[in-house]
C-alpha cells in the first residue's frame, strides 16, 4: 500500500454538511528523498509515472537572514506507478530551474519558463519519462522570460498570466499567452491581458472551459527602489475572450498550491500565504502559512470554507493529477524552511 498514512480536511462551515462545503481526503506519499525538499519545483504524470524536478533550497541549512545561500537545483525524481514506496532520481533538468509552470497533458509534463538566481527563461520543454528514459523536448518559447505566473490547461489550451522577467523586478505583469498544443507552429499568442493589477504568485485552475486566476501578489519599489508586496484577493474567470470578475477570495492570497485541484466544478485552494506576517520583527518569527482549505464554487461563484489541513501547510508548490486526486509536491513551510512530504488530495465521497 502506498499511503504512509491519512489525514482528512473536515468540514468548516456552521450550518452546512461535508456534502455542501466538499471535504477533501488527503493521503499521504513517501517523502522525496532529499535532506530539505524544495520550493517551486515542477511537477507532473507521464505514463502513470509521477515526474518532478528543479526548486530551491537552502542546504546548508541556514536560513537567508543568518547568510545562508539559497541554491537552485536540477535533479529530477520519479515516483512509478508499480513501486509506490519510494521516489527514485533518474536524471537532471535541462538546467537548475524553480518558480516556473508544469502542467500534465497527454504528451508528458509541460515546463514553462521560471528562473535561476541570475536570470529569467523564456524556455518551454517538454518533460517525458518512456520506459525509465528522461527525455526533454523544446517547445516555442514564451514571448518573453517569465517566473512566479499563473498557469493552467484549457482543454488543449495552455493558457499563462502575470509574473516577473526578471528576478529583481519591481513590477509585475498582467499579461496573458495562450499556447494551441494542437498547432505548436504558431507559438505563443498575445491573449487580453487581466484588467487588474500585474501580479506574482497567483493562483491558476481550470475546469476544463475557463482559465482562472485568484488572489497573488502586485509589486510596487519601496523607498530603496526594492519590490514591495501587495497581497491582492481578487479572483478572475478568462472564458471566450473575455475577462469577468468573480467573488474575491475570503482573504488575501498568494502561493498556495497551483494549479489548483478541480473536483466536479469546484476549484479547491491549498493553503497560501495570507500575508498577515509580512511585518514580524524577524523572518524567524513566522508561525508557518495558513492551513485552510477553501472551495470555490464555479456554478454558484461563492467561496466555502473546505476545512484544515493537519500536516505542515506549504507555499509555492506545484500540483499534479493523479490516480483520481491531485498530488502536491514539496513547497516552502517557512520562511527559508522547505518539506520533503507529499500528499495526494482526493474529493472526500
Amino acid at each position: 500500500m502506498f499511503a504512509v498514512g491519512c489525514l482528512f480536511v473536515a468540514a468548516a462551515l456552521a450550518a452546512a454538511s461535508a456534502a455542501d462545503i466538499g471535504a477533501a481526503r488527503v493521503v499521504s506519499l513517501p517523502a522525496v528523498p532529499d535532506r530539505h525538499g524544495f520550493a517551486g519545483a515542477f511537477a507532473g504524470v507521464h505514463n502513470g509515472n509521477l515526474v518532478a524536478g528543479g526548486g530551491t533550497n537552502f542546504p546548508d541549512g541556514v536560513r537567508p537572514w543568518n547568510g545562508g545561500k539559497k541554491v537552485w537545483h536540477d535533479r529530477v525524481f520519479a515516483l512509478a506507478p508499480a513501486n509506490r514506496a519510494r521516489w527514485r532520481e533518474i536524471g537532471r533538468l535541462p538546467m537548475p530551474n524553480a518558480y516556473g509552470v508544469s502542467l500534465t497533458i497527454a504528451e508528458g509534463v509541460l515546463m514553462i519558463g521560471g528562473g535561476d538566481a541570475d536570470r529569467n527563461f523564456s524556455e518551454v520543454w517538454l518533460m517525458t519519462l518512456e520506459r525509465g528514459t528522461l527525455a526533454f523536448r523544446p517547445l516555442p518559447a514564451l514571448p518573453t522570460p517569465l517566473a512566479q505566473m499563473a498557469g493552467a490547461a484549457v482543454g488543449r489550451f495552455v493558457h499563462v498570466s502575470g509574473g516577473i522577467e526578471r528576478p529583481d523586478a519591481i513590477s509585475a505583469s498582467a499579461r496573458q499567452y495562450r499556447l494551441d498544443l494542437d498547432a505548436i507552429e504558431k507559438g505563443w499568442q498575445a491573449m487580453p491581458p487581466m484588467p487588474a493589477p500585474g501580479r506574482i504568485l497567483a493562483i491558476a485552475a481550470s475546469d476544463g472551459d475557463a482559465f482562472y486566476v485568484f488572489g497573488g501578489c502586485s509589486l510596487a519599489p519601496d523607498r530603496a527602489n526594492r519590490p514591495s508586496r501587495t497581497y491582492l484577493r481578487d479572483a478572475w474567470r478568462f472564458s471566450a475572450g473575455t475577462w469577468t470578475r468573480l467573488a474575491d477570495l475570503p482573504t488575501t492570497l498568494a502561493a498556495a498550491a497551483s494549479p489548483a485541484p478541480v473536483f466536479d466544478r469546484s476549484v479547491y485552494v491549498i493553503s497560501g500565504d495570507d500575508g498577515t506576517q509580512i511585518d514580524l520583527p524577524s523572518p524567524a518569527d513566522h508561525k508557518g502559512f495558513s492551513r485552510a482549505v477553501l472551495r470555490y464554487d464555479t456554478i454558484t461563484n461563492v467561496w466555502h470554507q473546505a476545512g484544515q489541513l493537519e500536516l505542515p501547510a506549504a507555499v509555492t508548490l506545484p500540483t499534479a493529477p493523479w490516480k483520481d486526486g491531485f498530488v502536491c509536491f514539496n513547497g516552502e513551510v517557512r520562511p527559508g524552511v522547505r518539506t520533503t512530504q507529499v500528499f495526494l488530495l482526493h474529493r472526500a465521497r
